[in-house]
């Protein structure tokens, strides 16, 4: 009798414990994140969260990756999925965090929230860790910022003993020369001092500090360290609110803000700069030269003589748009352009940055400075503050002071959220334009379907604040866009694959219908290639393997002849070497949704979802031109018309790419922002990627003309600038 008891109950502890298990259950949802959508599951067993896994496999690595690897632990640790978001991932934390919610909601649930084992008990020792950066690996782009030529990964050394971290020592990196220097400055410290890996970012260098904090956290996980503790961000108090009063206040400390701010502290002004970012330079670091018509040194290079006149040049940039244009603008804008390059360079003659050390051809009147924050860097050190200029980083402009209809200064925000008042008589916006924010790129240039090669940071500030302060938009809004292809999803950027519109292939729309020349993308890639791209959003590049091995062999000198080059003015040699990581990048787009393979076209055309009959038609059509020579749609050159009748094929999605925006806030020939009635606004001055007028889309590629956006970015800063002084008298 007892043992039939006993086994009676040995079956009901049994069922019970099969029952609890059943009782454990998975709940899933997404939310968009930084690159697409990101994927959260739960699994819940009674009110408590027993494990979180998270997809995104499109959120940026090194940035998004970090939220995706970290919250997941943090949350089944707090047994709740209200967690801190990492910090430099907000996008792809708030992904995380909003799909988390949702899926909880769908089991209806309330956790029960859990105290957090914050215990160390680490061995003691020196560990390390890497990780890639800015720039990965095997990327092409950042020797041109001064990083080597072979990338390596950013490489850290952590020493601990048994409950702490007591040393955070960045012994290598490849990421680019400025960026990286705060960021060794700052993060290391703030490890140490916080006891943790969830410390502030320097804003305008994520990527560079994610490499830093992901290695970081490689190296405590060789120690045994309790990584969800480490995740836990330290509470600080603010800095208490201050106020200033100065003659000038300075929003953006890119080239058009610099070159402000250089000007008035030479001629005794009291100026203050506030730069979001925690470093100087702006859109201008990634600029590698500019237009400098009339400087003094361009001059004594070439001779006078070769010097175009002001008339032409002038008549030659209204032609090519249309004067669309504002006449005023474009006016001020060459009658300063080179004294503006000349007072730089006056002063990088006092340091040991050579400033404008390469001209540009002859016919094309700019200057070459190189790219990277040096140049800007040592202007502040030397010149500005020494000279009383107040430079303010991580300082974001949120709201214009605004007395009588005039502009009396600027209330900033700091990154930990006090408050910073300027008091001035007149501020001078140059935040670099919208481009980084989204939802303004879609209401002002009508399209999602982007890649920004320009900086993230770059979100429309100072438009926002004139704007409110009654300023009005230019009416010829417009993307700055690169020459290069690119992918919304997929880094093309540190590759060749941006290069894919130097070759020809054929490109076809979501339809599956060619929509234009595609020699252009080779020929006029900024005027033509570019804006035909634009226009239709995204394209598909196709190609066979053929193609593919000729390109990974020689790149564009390996499609296209030296002969038809040397015909096509703006044909860039750096699409002719060979593209030695097409095959990997090509991998990536696949596995990324955004390339396909496949043996025939049909089922390529199928994959990739194109209307079959109109597919089927394009391809005909296009074979017909290929085996004639002829193509009667678009007029290709028979050289260019590639046969595409053996495969494998391949296919890759393709978008326009993003410098910036041109134009914003319409000015006048003083760079003072207007009103609705077009009259100035007193007190408020726009310079660069804000200031509206000089600019109507295509961007300028005309005979004379050459890194316009640079060289008014600078003249504008100086324009602005000027007209205070005159005003101070």
């Amino acid at each position: 009798m007892k043992k039939g008891i006993a086994l009676l109950l040995a079956l009901a502890l049994c069922c019970a414990g099969m029952a609890g298990a059943a009782a454990a259950e998975t709940y899933t949802a997404s939310a968009q994140g930084f690159g697409g959508q990101v994927s959260v599951t739960l699994t819940i067993d009674g009110d408590k969260l027993t494990d979180v896994t998270v997809e995104g496999t499109n959120e940026t690595e090194g940035v998004g990756s970090r939220a995706i690897d970290t919250l997941p632990a943090a949350m089944v640790a707090a047994g709740t999925v209200e967690v801190e978001a990492v910090s430099g991932a907000t996008v792809t934390s708030n992904a995380i965090k909003e799909a988390a919610a949702a899926a909880l909601a769908q089991s209806g649930v309330a956790l029960t929230a859990q105290e957090v084992d914050l215990t160390q008990n680490m061995t003691p020792g020196t560990y390390y860790g890497e990780a890639y950066g800015k720039w990965k690996e095997g990327t092409i782009e950042g020797e041109r910022f001064g990083s080597p030529a072979i990338i390596t990964p950013t490489k850290v050394a952590v020493t601990v003993d048994e409950t702490s971290i007591l040393s955070v020592e960045v012994l290598e990196t490849s990421d680019n020369a400025g960026f990286i220097d705060p960021v060794i400055e700052q993060i290391p410290a703030a490890i140490v001092a916080d006891q943790s890996i969830a410390v502030d970012v320097i804003t305008g260098a994520t990527m560079t500090s994610q490499a830093v904090l992901s290695g970081v956290a490689q190296a405590l996980e060789q120690a045994g360290g309790n990584m969800v503790a480490f995740n836990i961000a330290k509470e600080h108090e603010p800095a208490p609110d201050e106020e200033f009063t100065c003659d000038t206040v300075v929003v953006g400390a890119g080239g058009s803000g610099t070159t402000a701010a250089l000007r008035l502290v030479t001629q005794g002004q009291d100026v203050i700069i506030l730069e979001k970012t925690g470093l100087v330079g702006g859109e201008s670091t990634c600029s590698t030269g500019a237009m400098t018509y009339g400087s003094l040194r361009w001059i004594e290079e070439y001779g006078e003589e070769n010097l175009v006149s002001y008339d032409e040049l002038f008549q030659e940039m209204m032609n090519w748009t249309n004067w669309r244009a504002d006449s005023t603008v474009v006016r001020s804008f060459l009658s300063n352009n080179g004294a503006a390059a000349d007072f730089l360079q006056d002063h990088w003659d006092q340091t040991d940055n050579p400033g404008f050390g390469k001209l540009a051809p002859m016919d094309k009147n700019g200057m070459d400075t190189g790219k990277g924050v040096a140049k800007y860097t040592v202007l502040y050190d030397q010149f500005i503050i020494p000279q009383g200029g107040r430079l303010m980083l991580e300082t974001t402009g949120e709201q214009l002071i605004v007395e009588d209809g005039a502009v009396k200064g600027v209330i900033a925000s700091r990154k930990d959220g006090s408050k910073v008042t300027v008091h001035a008589d007149n501020v001078i916006l140059a935040t670099g334009g919208y481009a980084g924010n989204k939802e303004m790129v879609e209401e002002y240039l009508h399209t999602d379907s982007y890649y920004l090669y320009g900086l993230s940071t770059n979100t429309g500030d100072g438009l926002r604040m004139a704007l409110e302060a009654g300023a009005t938009l230019c009416s010829e809004l417009a993307p700055h866009l690169a020459e290069f292809c690119s992918n919304p999803n997929v880094d093309f950027y540190a590759g060749y694959m941006k290069f894919i519109n130097y070759t020809g292939l054929l490109q076809v729309t979501g339809e599956g219908k060619r929509f234009y020349n595609e020699e252009y993308g080779a020929k006029e890639p900024l005027s033509i290639g570019a804006s035909a791209l634009y226009a239709q959003k995204y394209a598909y590049a196709i190609f066979t393997q053929a193609d593919m091995d000729k390109m990974i062999e020689g790149g564009g000198a390996a499609m296209l002849s030296e002969e038809v080059r040397a015909e096509m003015n703006n044909y860039r040699d750096r699409a002719c070497v060979p593209f030695y990581t097409l095959e990997a990048e090509m991998q990536a787009a696949i596995d990324a949704g955004e390339g396909w393979k496949a043996d025939t076209l049909e089922e390529l055309g199928a994959q990739i979802g194109f209307d079959p009959q109109v597919f089927s038609q394009t391809i005909a059509d296009y074979k017909e031109a290929v085996a004639s020579g002829v193509d009667t749609e678009f007029g290709k050159r028979p050289e260019m018309l590639f046969p595409i009748d053996e495969g494998p094929f391949y296919a890759v999605r393709i978008c326009p790419a993003f410098d910036g925006t041109l134009n914003g806030i319409r000015v006048n020939s003083d760079m003072q922002a207007l009103n609705a009635g077009l009259e100035p606004i007193p007190g408020l001055y726009m310079g660069g990627y804000d200031a509206g007028g000089l600019w109507a889309h295509p961007y300028y590629q005309t005979t004379h003309t050459n890194a316009v956006t640079q060289g008014f970015a600078l003249t504008s800063g100086y324009i602005a600038a000027n007209h205070i002084l005159s005003q101070a008298q």
